[in-house]
């Protein structure tokens, strides 16, 4: 093994402040982390401590996992790919902005890099993300309203 793959190794396996506080969670918190996961979001996105074994906690280190920073990742790259492919898309998912998309083109790219590489990512980061794309009024849709490129540089900021 050279010393950059022990270095990998390392990195990915180190538990977060975030993981070793949802550790000693019951399957009930775990069970309410996932149905309350938008109010925990919001939480998250604001600062609001996650005391340990906390449905906060548990949905603090759900954020962090290698599985949600690839999954948020993947619905960045494919918000670029629907804003700048041709032709008619059709779906029924909300309408996208597109011109909001293409400016911050830039931005989404270097944020879908950051969650790709094994620098540790922080929870409040990872729930504005997730608010920007569940947010059907929001900036990135048709008809929401806000500034894109301000709440994406926000949460790259709080990575």
């Amino acid at each position: 093994m050279t010393s950059h793959q022990a270095q990998h190794v390392t990195t990915v396996h180190q538990r977060t402040p975030e993981q070793a506080g949802a550790a000693s969670a019951s399957l009930l918190t775990r069970l309410v982390a996932r149905l309350t996961a938008d109010r925990l979001d919001r939480d998250i996105a604001v600062g609001v401590p996650a005391p340990p074994g906390s449905a906060l906690a548990v949905h603090a280190a759900r954020l962090t996992s290698r599985r949600e920073r690839e999954t948020i990742a993947r619905a960045l790259r494919q918000l670029l790919h629907d804003a700048t492919a041709t032709g008619p898309l059709m779906s029924s998912r909300i309408p996208l902005n597109v011109a909001n998309i293409v400016a911050a083109a830039d931005l989404i790219d270097r944020i879908a890099l950051h969650l790709h590489s094994p620098r540790p990512v922080a929870p409040r980061g990872m729930a504005r993300l997730r608010l920007i794309l569940s947010d059907g009024r929001g900036p990135l849709y048709r008809y929401g309203r806000g500034d894109l490129r301000g709440r994406l540089g926000a949460a790259l900021a709080e990575l």
